[in-house]
């Protein structure tokens, strides 16, 4: 709730400025685009009052930010499941868990690292007894 004092020099609080003004409330309106004589309008300030609050430190040369307003209403109306989630954008988690997927289905072409390390394995042999055999009949053992 806003305590609000009566402007003495109209005697009501039609238009109430509030007890207390901060310098965040004053930078919130500047960032909305609220300039000097919109603040004062806001807060039923007289315009010495206004320019005292920017003589302080974090508002002196604080200027009211330019907010454009587009001339129509312009509205999303794609369907959004998840706030965090933009539009061709993949749930990282959702990913994982379809490679981990594709990577446990068995691949039928494929040869599986066992059977590539044993037909290496074989091949190594063969090529290990042949040279023996070579040998053996060079030697005439």
């Amino acid at each position: 709730m806003v305590e609000t004092r009566i402007n003495p020099d109209t005697g009501n609080t039609d238009s109430a400025t509030p007890e207390t003004i901060t310098t965040s409330m004053i930078l919130e309106d500047l960032e909305n685009g609220i300039d000097r004589t919109g603040i004062k309008t806001k807060y039923n300030l007289e315009a010495w009052e206004v320019k005292q609050m920017f003589d302080h430190p974090v508002l002196k040369g604080k200027k009211a930010k330019r907010v454009k307003k587009l001339s129509f209403n312009f509205v999303d109306d794609t369907v959004h499941t998840d706030p965090d989630i933009l539009p061709g954008q993949t749930n990282l988690e959702d990913q994982i868990q379809i490679e981990q997927a594709e990577r446990l289905e068995p691949i039928n072409d494929a040869k599986t690292e066992e059977e590539v390390f044993y037909t290496e394995e074989d091949k190594y042999n063969e090529s290990l007894e042949a040279r023996a055999d070579d040998w053996a009949n060079e030697h005439r053992i």
